[in-house]
């Protein structure tokens, strides 16, 4: 006989577990955290909504991506062409779907589940 199953299963029948949205977030803008293609998809976990859409204002991810000037202990956002680099790369990576722009990062249904909160449509992806 086999144990009984713990945890919770999810859509392919895998175990999986919960995160905070807000450590997600602060992750995203660690500077320490490399490839910058590992702090898109800490940017789109901690920011989606039950649709795994995580929608940015002009400028906020390149703001979220930035590192802090030492000396003014002011965000420099990160490059446009360097947001498009980390952009790509999790998109070819299998973190975020290739529907996703620098205005809204996409997660894969298969990867993530939100039981509440916006479900509004997306204004990037309708």
């Amino acid at each position: 006989m086999s144990p009984p199953q713990r945890g919770i299963t999810f859509a392919t029948g895998s175990e999986w577990g919960a995160y905070a949205q807000r450590e997600m977030s602060r992750w995203a803008k660690d500077g320490a955290v490399t490839p910058l293609a590992v702090r898109v998809l800490f940017a789109a976990m901690g920011q989606h909504d039950r649709n795994g859409h995580a929608r940015f204002r002009s400028g906020e991810l390149a703001d979220v991506l930035g590192s802090i000037d030492v000396t003014t202990d002011e965000v420099r956002p990160a490059r446009r062409d360097s947001v498009s680099d980390a952009i790509k790369a999790a998109k070819r990576l299998g973190y975020i779907t290739d529907e996703s722009t620098v205005r809204c990062l996409v997660l894969s249904r298969h990867v993530f589940q939100k039981s509440w909160g916006s479900s509004d449509p997306c204004a990037v992806h309708g």
